[in-house]
C-alpha cells in the first residue's frame, strides 16, 4: 500500500458476511471464548500454505448475516470506507482462484486489525457468523466493535431465558439436533460480545455511520506496524535470546551496544509484538537528537498523545518547555497508573531524559520502558539491561549478500570475497549493510578494489554512526580512546624465548592504566566511561585482561589521533624502522605517544617504552637471556626525570645513574611514582640515597625464579639475601605500598628474607619513620624467618593492609 494514503483493506462475505477490522488499545479476549475455532478444519492444505507464503492484512473485518444487512448498514459502511480511498476485498469475487472460501475469511479474520459484528436479528440464525464471532474473539491482537442493528445488548445475554429471535435461533438448532457441539460455545460468545461497549440504532444514522468509520481509520493508522528491517535476517534469533534473557515482571529493560549493532531494529521488532498486549503504545525515535535540537518537549508532547488517543484535552495541548511537560506528564500519568502501556524510548544518551520523558514513580505496575542507548550508565535505574552483540558469521554473510545481491543466492564465484568483506565488517549489521549496499551489481573486480580501499578509509556513512559515541567523550576520555585504538588495542605481550613462556609481571591494561596516571587523566573513571559506551571491552587474554576494540572504532580512533593529536606512533613499518635505529636514538627523534617493546641490539637488552608528548614516561629493562645475562644496566643518557615507572632486574648502576643526574642539576625532581626491583644477585640492602625518590608510591623487590634452562642463572639467583631496607626509605612520604617478595616456584630458591630488624623499632621507630604516613599496605611473602614485626599506629597512621607469608 502506499504510504501517502490511509488504505483500509474490507472483506465483505455474503454467506457470513462483511468482514472489516480495527486494533485497539485494549484488546478484549474473553476468557469464555477462548477456545479453538474449527474454521480452518475444512480448508485444503494448499490454501492453507498460499495464506501463510502470503498472507493478507486488511484493516477491517465486517461479520453481518447479508438477508437482514447486506444492502443496508453493511453496504453503507462499505461504500463510505471505499470513499475514504480505503481498498475493499469485495465478496466471492475477490478470493484467488483455488482457494478455500473458509481459509480466506479465516485469514481474513486473523489478520484484520479491526473487527465488526454486525448483530441483526437473524445473526444467530447463521452458523458462519457465530463462527466468525468466536475467531474473532479469539485474535487478541484486533479491537472488536459490536454494533446492535435493531438488537439489544441483552438479547445476546441468558438466550435460555428471553425470548428474543436469538433464543429461537438456538431453540431450532436443539430441536433439529444441529450443531449441538457447539451451541455452548456460541452462546458464551454471544455473552461476551454482549458485555463489550458498541453502538447500538435501529437503523441506519450517518453520523453514527461516520463515528464507526472514524475508528476504523485511527485504529488502523495507530495500528500500522513500524518497519523494521529490508532484510531482517536472524532476528527471530535474537528476539528469542532477549525474551530469555528478560524477566516476565521487568518495568524497565535497557538495550545497549554499539552504535550501528541493531539496538533499534530490535526494539521495532518488540514494539510490533507487544504492542497489542497493552493499553496504549508509544515509540520515541531518535531522543538524543531531539534533546541536542532543543526538542524533547515535542516528544513529551507526542507520548501523551501516543498514550491518550482519544482525550481532546491531549489533542489540543501545547508544551512550551520541558518543564511543563514533566507536569504534564506526572499529573495524566499518575491518573492512569490502572493502565499498562508500552513505551520506546530509542537512542537515550543522558539520565536526563530519562527524567523528562518518564518522571519517576508515573506508571503504574505492568507498564513495560524499553530504552535503547550506547551508554549502559544510563540504565542504572533499569530492571534488566540486555547487550546486543555482533552478527554471527553465518547470519553476517547472509545480510551483506541480500543487501550486496538484493534478495537473490550469490554465485559462488564471489564467496571468498563475501567472507572477506564480512571479516572486515566484524558483525556490525551498519558495516554490512552500507558495504553490501557499496558493491551491488557490480563485478569481482570493483569487489577486489572496494575491499582494499575500506581498509583503508571507511565510508562516511559508517563512521558519523559511530563518531556520535566518540564525540560525546571529554578531552581526556577521547585521548584514551585513542591511545587504545593505537597502541593498546588487543595488545598481549607474550615473552616467548627459545620456547619458553615467560608470564609477563604487569597485564597491559594495567600498564596503559599507569601510564594514563603518568599523564595525569583520571584513567579507571575514562576506562569505565569508555566500557559504559560500548566502545571498549575488556576481554580475558592469554592469561591477563586486555582491552579489545572493534575494528571500525580502531580506525575511528587512528583517525581521530591524525585529527587530534598528538600524533600515534603504531604502524608496524615505523615501528620496525625505529627498532633498527636503538633506543638512545629513538629518544632524540621520537615526537608523539609511543609504546613499544623490542631487544636493543646495541645494549644487549630488552626494552619496553612509552614516551609521552612530556618525555619518557615508562622504562622496563631486562636482560637477555639469550646471551645469558643477568643484569640490566641503565645508561647515562636515558632522562631519568620524568618517569612514572621504572622496573629492573639490576640496581648497582641504577643507584649511580640515578646519583649521576641528581647531582648534575640539583634542582632535578624525580617523578618516579613505582620502582619494581626484580633478581638482583647482589643486592643486600637499598642505598641511603632512596630518599631522592620523594614521590615514591609503590616499591616493589621481588625475587622470581621463572622456568628456564639456564642453570647459572638460577644458581646465581639462589645467593641473594635481602636483610634490610634504607634507613632513607622512612622519608618516602608519598609511599603507598611496599612489597618484598620471592617466589620459589621450582625449589632453586636459596635466599632468605629477614625484614624483622628493619620493621622494627630499630629501623623504623615512631619518631623516625613518622613521615610515612601515607603507607596503606605492606607484603612479605616468600619462604622467610621474621620473627617479630612491630608497626604501630603512629608509624603508619593508615596502614590497612599486611601480609606475612606465602603470596
Amino acid at each position: 500500500m502506499a504510504s501517502s494514503n490511509r488504505h483500509c483493506m474490507v472483506f465483505i462475505c455474503f454467506f457470513l458476511h462483511l468482514s472489516f477490522v480495527v486494533s485497539k488499545k485494549n484488546i478484549i479476549s474473553p476468557p469464555c471464548c477462548n477456545s479453538s475455532s474449527a474454521f480452518m478444519a475444512s480448508s485444503s492444505s494448499s490454501a492453507q500454505e498460499r495464506s501463510t507464503a502470503s498472507p493478507k492484512q486488511y484493516d477491517a473485518f465486517i461479520s453481518h448475516r447479508g438477508p437482514d444487512v447486506k444492502e443496508t448498514l453493511a453496504k453503507q459502511l462499505y461504500e463510505r470506507l471505499k470513499a475514504r480511498q480505503c481498498g475493499a476485498f469485495l465478496d466471492r469475487q475477490e478470493i484467488e482462484g483455488g482457494d478455500s472460501i473458509t481459509a480466506a475469511i479465516e485469514n481474513a479474520i486473523r489478520s484484520s486489525v479491526v473487527q465488526i459484528a454486525i448483530f441483526s436479528k437473524g445473526y444467530a440464525e447463521s452458523k458462519w457468523c457465530l463462527e466468525e464471532l468466536v475467531l474473532m474473539l479469539e485474535q487478541t491482537d484486533a479491537l472488536f466493535i459490536p454494533v446492535f442493528y435493531d438488537v439489544h445488548p441483552w438479547e445476546l445475554r441468558h438466550i435460555e431465558n428471553n425470548k428474543s429471535q436469538y433464543a429461537a435461533a438456538f431453540s431450532d438448532y436443539r430441536m433439529k439436533g444441529r450443531y449441538l457441539d457447539k451451541l455452548d460455545e456460541w452462546k458464551k460468545a454471544l455473552a461476551c460480545a454482549a458485555d463489550i461497549s458498541g453502538y447500538e440504532l435501529s437503523q441506519y444514522q450517518e453520523d453514527l455511520g461516520e463515528k464507526i468509520v472514524s475508528r476504523v481509520l485511527q485504529e488502523t493508522e495507530k495500528k500500522k506496524p513500524l518497519h523494521v528491517a529490508k532484510y531482517p535476517v536472524g532476528l527471530a534469533v535474537i528476539v528469542q535470546d532477549f525474551e530469555n534473557s528478560c524477566s516476565q515482571t521487568a518495568g524497565t529493560v535497557g538495550i545497549f551496544g554499539l552504535g550501528g549493532v541493531g539496538k533499534t531494529t530490535l526494539a521495532r521488532e518488540l514494539f510490533n509484538r507487544k504492542r497489542s498486549s497493552y493499553s496504549a503504545s508509544s515509540f520515541l525515535s531518535d531522543v538524543r537528537e531531539s534533546h541536542a535540537r532543543g526538542k524533547l518537549h515535542h516528544l513529551q508532547s507526542q507520548l501523551l498523545k501516543d498514550l491518550f488517543p482519544e482525550d481532546q484535552k491531549i489533542k489540543d495541548l501545547d508544551i512550551r518547555s520541558v518543564d511543563e511537560g514533566i507536569g504534564k506528564l506526572k499529573d495524566r500519568l499518575g491518573r492512569a497508573t490502572h493502565l499498562h502501556f508500552l513505551i520506546i524510548l530509542d537512542d537515550i544518551d543522558q539520565e536526563n531524559q530519562l527524567d523528562a520523558l518518564l518522571p519517576e514513580g508515573v506508571l503504574g505496575s505492568g507498564s513495560l520502558v524499553i530504552i535503547t542507548t550506547r551508554d549502559q550508565s544510563v540504565l542504572r535505574g533499569a530492571d534488566i539491561s540486555y547487550k546486543m552483540k555482533e552478527m554471527d558469521k553465518d547470519h553476517a554473510m547472509e545480510l551483506f549478500s541480500k543487501h550486496a545481491f538484493r534478495g537473490r543466492d550469490p554465485p559462488a564465484a564471489y564467496e571468498k570475497l563475501i567472507e572477506s568483506f564480512v571479516e572486515f565488517c566484524g558483525g556490525l549489521p551498519l558495516s554490512l549493510k552500507v558495504l553490501g549496499a557499496h558493491v551491488y551489481r557490480r563485478d569481482e573486480h570493483y569487489w577486489e578494489l572496494e575491499l582494499e580501499k575500506v581498509k583503508q578509509i571507511q565510508p562516511m556513512d559508517i563512521m558519523q554512526r559511530l563518531k556520535i559515541s566518540f564525540d560525546s567523550l571529554d578531552s581526556e576520555e577521547k585521548q584514551i580512546f585513542i591511545d587504545i585504538a593505537c597502541l593498546f588495542n588487543k595488545k598481549e605481550i607474550p615473552e616467548v624465548e627459545r620456547g619458553v613462556r615467560v608470564v609477563d609481571y604487569m597485564p597491559i591494561k594495567d600498564k596503559a592504566i599507569s601510564i594514563w596516571k603518568a599523564s595525569g587523566w583520571s584513567a579507571e573513571h575514562a576506562v569505565q566511561t569508555l566500557q559504559d559506551k560500548c566502545l571498549v571491552e575488556v576481554v580475558m587474554g592469554f592469561k591477563y585482561p586486555l582491552f579489545h576494540m572493534h575494528n571500525h572504532l580502531r580506525d575511528l580512533g587512528r583517525q581521530m589521533a591524525d585529527e587530534l593529536g598528538p600524533p600515534r606512533l603504531w604502524r608496524p613499518d615505523i615501528l620496525k624502522s625505529m627498532e633498527a635505529k636503538g633506543f638512545k636514538q629513538i629518544l632524540e627523534e621520537t615526537k608523539g605517544r609511543c609504546f613499544q617493546s623490542f631487544w636493543d641490539l646495541a645494549l644487549e637488552q630488552k626494552i619496553t617504552y612509552f614516551i609521552a608528548e612530556t618525555g619518557l614516561l615508562w622504562l622496563e629493562i631486562r636482560p637477555s637471556f639469550v646471551l645469558k645475562k643477568i643484569s640490566s644496566r641503565i645508561p647515562s643518557w636515558i632522562p631519568l626525570q620524568k618517569l612514572y615507572f621504572l622496573n629492573v632486574w639490576e640496581v648497582e648502576e641504577l643507584w649511580s645513574t640515578f646519583q649521576q643526574q641528581f647531582q648534575t642539576n640539583m634542582q632535578a625532581s624525580f617523578e618516579l611514582r613505582k620502582l619494581w626491583i626484580w633478581d638482583s644477585p647482589s643486592l643486600g640492602k637499598l642505598p641511603e640515597s632512596m630518599a631522592m625518590f620523594s614521590h615514591l608510591e609503590e616499591l616493589r623487590i621481588v625475587r622470581s625464579l621463572e622456568k628456564t634452562d639456564l642453570i647459572s642463572m638460577v644458581q646465581s639467583l639462589g645467593q641473594t639475601d635481602i636483610t634490610s631496607l634504607a634507613q632513607s626509605l622512612k622519608q618516602l612520604s608519598d609511599l603507598r605500598s611496599l612489597f618484598v617478595e620471592c617466589t620459589k616456584e621450582y625449589g632453586f630458591c636459596g635466599g632468605i628474607f629477614d625484614l624483622s630488624k628493619t620493621m622494627a623499632s630499630t629501623d623504623l621507630d615512631s619518631s623516625a619513620s613518622s613521615l610515612m604516613v601515607r603507607l596503606e599496605k605492606i607484603e612479605l611473602s616468600g619462604p622467610n624467618n621474621i620473627s617479630k614485626l612491630l608497626i604501630s599506629g603512629e608509624i603508619c597512621p593508615i596502614l590497612r593492609s599486611v601480609k606475612v607469608g606465602w603470596m
